[in-house]
C-alpha cells in the first residue's frame, strides 16, 4: 500500500490567526504541503478537509490551542485537542 503524503489545511479563529500563519509557513519552508483556508467554524472542519482532499486539518483556536482533525491517514480519522507545544515542528 502506498504511503499517504500529508496535506494539511490550516484554519483558525480570529484569536488563532497569527499562530496559524506562522506555523503553516514553517511547515511550507520545510517542504510540507500546507494550505491556508482562514477563519472557519469548528463544525465545518471535517467537511473542509474532505472537500479539499487533505489528510489533516489544524484549527488554531488561539495562540496556544489547536484542534487537530485527521481526515485520511494511517490512524483512520480522529479529532484531538493539542497545544502548539505538542506539534512536531521542523528544525
Amino acid at each position: 500500500m502506498a504511503e499517504v503524503q500529508t496535506k494539511a489545511l490550516f484554519t483558525c479563529t480570529e484569536a488563532g490567526y497569527d499562530a496559524a500563519l506562522s506555523i503553516m509557513e514553517l511547515y511550507r519552508r520545510n517542504g510540507m504541503q500546507a494550505f491556508f483556508y482562514g477563519i472557519a467554524e469548528e463544525a465545518d472542519l471535517v467537511s473542509l478537509g474532505e472537500i479539499n482532499k487533505m489528510t489533516h486539518v489544524l484549527h488554531f483556536v488561539d495562540e496556544e490551542s489547536i484542534r487537530l482533525v485527521s481526515i485520511a491517514d494511517e490512524m483512520g480519522g480522529f479529532t484531538v485537542d493539542i497545544s502548539i507545544n505538542d506539534l512536531i515542528l521542523p528544525k
